[in-house]
């Protein structure tokens, strides 16, 4: 009969629980770049999309305070399986420094890739969603305000900018890699057959996502140069 271990089980419930919160955090950026991509069928389109979800509130800052909790969460639970496992290497150096070469990049990178998210999402707020939409920044080179589609495209026809946005997008993509991999495995799909398959279908969606994100900043600087040609 296998001895209780509450130490043990702790450690499996902050697992299942950044399990949890990290796949609704993967569906939300799912869900974001959907909302996104509409950004090149032009301003018209992109604004309709910006102005119908905005009318969606009051019921939105409830999904908004869900989403701020879930990701608090997500951070908090996974510093402390850091912390355990810095205290782990203690007493246990060879066996970690084993198991360590024996993880994915994405898996060690896991630490620098979360803080660099963290630092991102909040830039990414104050840079998109807490600012006067049609306020200068708005405006294009051509005079006119374009709302908040003028705001992102300016954000991009700036390359220090965009370079700084895809990084954030390849970090997150490392971040969905090992996030998928874990959240399955926790749920107890280890069998040899399954863990193949599921690690594909990690790689795919990482892939898409960080490509899906980065194209916006490629499209927007590639057709803000029409401006440096007048």
């Amino acid at each position: 009969m296998r001895s209780y271990n509450p130490q043990c089980d702790s450690s499996i419930a902050r697992k299942q629980t950044v399990a949890i919160t990290g796949l609704i955090l993967i569906l939300f950026v799912i869900g974001h770049l959907a909302g996104n991509l509409f950004i090149f069928g032009g301003s018209t389109v992109y604004n309709a999309y910006a102005k119908k979800l905005a009318s969606l509130r009051p019921g939105l800052y409830l999904i908004e305070a869900i989403l701020l909790y879930v990701f608090c969460v997500h951070m908090y639970v996974t510093a402390l399986l850091v912390l355990e496992n810095i205290q782990a290497r203690g007493s246990q150096r060879y066996a970690v420094s084993r198991d360590v070469g024996e993880r994915s990049w994405a898996t060690r990178l896991m630490p620098y890739t979360g803080t660099f998210i963290l630092i991102f999402v909040i830039w990414h707020l104050l840079d998109f969603t807490f600012v006067d939409h049609e306020g200068p920044r708005s405006v294009l080179p051509d005079g006119q305000s374009y709302g908040l589609y003028g705001i992102v495209y300016n954000a991009f026809r700036d390359p220090l900018h965009s370079v700084l946005y895809i990084l954030a997008m390849i970090c997150v993509g490392f971040h969905l890699y090992h996030g998928i991999e874990s959240f399955m495995q926790t749920l107890g799909f280890n069998d040899p057959i399954y863990a193949s398959l599921i690690k594909k279908i990690s790689q795919a969606l990482a892939v898409v996502i960080t490509v899906g994100y980065s194209s916006i900043p490629f499209y927007i600087f590639l057709d803000s140069q029409k401006f440096n040609l007048v």
